[in-house]
This record gives structure tokens, C-alpha cells and sequence, in this order.
């Protein structure tokens, strides 16, 4: 594939700072093995010193680190570098001239009850069930498991061992034994939405879970029971939402974070890794609930006067 540097601008919302237009990039490569043809992208000081090495003639890059890259024969500078570099991907993906009609792989099943979209893509040993909607250009990767009741919007990118549906964590307790409650609602996943390798979607007890539009979703998380996800929201690997919470819109919740059930985080919140979510957030902004990693002898006493604080509060009080 080839894209003449004035076609990348218009693509990319990019100026030419220096260059011939009517050069021709056929890759993207930022490393000291790359073509001549290629284009590299550098937003990171380590890699604009590294650069001088490159092969590639062209980069794509911020005002920022625009002096120190005069060695490169054509220069793209771009307000949001990392948003263009997301869009030069998607131009040289090699699934966007693979896209047909309809395209299940043979050893996959797809229940007649099923309606499916144009353009959608299932790989290898999947299972959709009855009463599953796909919306038109879904890609769904290997090992998907998609239960009835379940509707998947359009131009979602749904990610191998993905299993959408499947009955929530809801018990009662009867003397010595577990009941399990029956989950009777469905799952809905929005507009150009994408699910990580391996994450888990409970269906709803009697409503739908919910995801929004764009939202992003990495691999190992688990979303429980009746959570509502707002538009734009993007969540890391190994959180693990409990059931009937809701996460507004815009909202990024960082890596292992454990945010408890039936509660309410507003739009526009960033909460980060490892942290736990124990009560709702009302109000937008950072958030965090960890301590810094301290040396093993030094923790040891810390814990032992957080074991004592209740103590030493009355002692205060008195």
C-alpha cells in the first residue's frame, strides 16, 4: 500500500512543516530496521534522540520535537500526534480490505435465531446464541461465547475468549446451601465499543447490563450484573466492577481497580490503578485509594499503627 504525503495530511489533520508532498510512505516503523518509505512516529524525547538512526525519511510528530528532527526528509506535524498515529494504523490495517458481506468461520456456530448485520466478521469456535443481534461491521475474534438475549451494536471489536451474557453472580442463602437466583435480563453493547481478550459480561437480573457508545474496555475485566457503563468511558485490565453499579460517561478507570456494587460514579472521573472504589464519586476528578510502595520493614510498621488507629483516636479524644 501506497499514500502520497499530501493524502496523509488531509487523513492525519496534519502540515507539512518539511517535504515533498508527493512522496509516497508504504509503512509505519520506529526502529533502526525500518524502509526508506516508511513513516515514524515520535512523540517521546528517548525516541527523537534514537531517530537519528532511522532509515525512514519521514515522521510524524508535534511542534514540540520538530528541532531536533531535521534529519528526516519529510516532517508531519500534527496538534494531537497520538490521535494521528491512530488513524495512520487504521489506514495500513490489513483487515480493512478483507471485510465481506457476511463471514463465520466454519467451525463456529451461529444459531438461526441469531440476526446479523453487514460486514460482520466471527472467527474460529465461537457460539452465538438465539436471539442475539450483531450490529453491521462487528468483528468478533476466536472462542466467543455471546448468549441469547444479547445485542451487540455496529463497528464494535469484540476480542478472543470474550464471553458476553452469561448468568451473574446472584445467590441466596438457604440454611446451609445456595440458591441461585435466575439472571432473566439481557446485555447491551453500544456503537463502535470494544471488548479485551478474556473479559467477562454478566446479563442483567431482570434489566440489561449496559455498555455505551465508544466505550473501551481491555482485556481479564469483569463486568457484573447490571452495571451501566456511560459513552466514552475506558476501563483497564483486571477491574472488576460489582453488580448494579454505574460508571458515567468520559470516565477512565485505571488498571486492578475493585469498585464495589450499587454505586454511582459520576461523568468525567479518572480513578487510578490498584485503587479501590468503595463509595459513590459525585464530583469529577482524580481519584485514588493506595498507598505507595514503601520498603518490606517499613510497611510492616505502618501496618501494625494502622491496625492501632482506633486506638490511638480515642486516645486522642481522651
Amino acid at each position: 500500500m501506497k499514500v502520497a504525503i499530501k493524502s496523509l495530511l488531509k487523513i492525519l489533520d496534519a502540515d507539512l512543516h518539511k517535504g515533498d508532498f508527493d512522496f509516497f510512505v508504504c509503512s509505519i516503523k520506529t526502529s533502526v530496521q525500518d524502509n526508506s518509505d516508511s513513516i515514524a512516529f515520535i512523540d517521546d524525547k528517548n525516541i527523537t534522540k534514537e531517530s537519528i538512526k532511522f532509515k525512514a525519511k519521514s515522521c510524524i510528530t508535534s511542534s514540540t520535537f520538530v528541532d531536533d528532527l531535521d534529519h528526516f526528509q519529510n516532517i508531519l506535524v500534527s496538534k494531537n500526534p497520538r490521535l494521528s498515529f491512530a488513524r495512520l494504523t487504521g489506514l495500513f490495517s490489513s483487515n480493512l480490505s478483507k471485510k465481506v458481506d457476511i463471514k463465520v468461520a466454519q467451525n463456529s456456530f451461529v444459531d438461526s435465531g441469531a440476526e446479523l448485520g453487514k460486514n460482520v466478521c466471527i472467527g474460529n469456535y465461537c457460539t452465538i446464541e438465539k436471539n442475539v443481534s450483531i450490529g453491521d461491521n462487528t468483528t468478533i475474534g476466536h472462542n466467543v461465547t455471546i448468549y441469547s438475549g444479547s445485542r451487540i451494536g455496529s463497528n464494535v471489536s469484540i476480542s478472543s475468549g470474550v464471553i458476553i451474557g452469561s448468568q451473574g453472580f446472584g445467590f441466596a442463602r438457604d440454611d446451609n446451601y445456595w440458591v441461585h437466583i435466575h439472571h432473566l435480563g439481557g446485555v447491551i453493547i453500544g456503537d463502535y465499543s470494544h471488548i479485551g481478550s478474556n473479559t467477562c459480561i454478566d446479563r442483567g437480573t431482570l434489566d440489561n447490563t449496559v455498555i455505551g457508545n465508544n466505550v473501551i474496555i481491555d482485556n481479564s475485566v469483569h463486568i457484573a450484573h447490571n452495571v451501566n457503563i456511560g459513552h466514552n468511558t475506558a476501563i483497564a485490565a483486571k477491574v472488576g466492577v460489582a453488580g448494579s453499579t454505574s460508571i458515567g460517561k468520559r470516565c477512565q478507570i485505571g488498571g486492578m481497580v475493585g469498585i464495589f456494587g450499587h454505586l454511582k460514579i459520576c461523568d468525567n472521573v479518572v480513578v487510578t490503578p490498584k485503587s479501590n472504589v468503595y463509595r459513590s464519586i459525585n464530583s469529577p476528578g482524580h481519584y485514588t485509594s493506595l498507598f505507595p510502595i514503601l520498603p518490606h520493614s517499613l510497611w510492616k510498621k505502618v501496618s501494625i499503627l494502622l491496625a492501632k488507629l482506633d486506638k490511638i483516636r480515642n486516645l486522642l479524644k481522651k
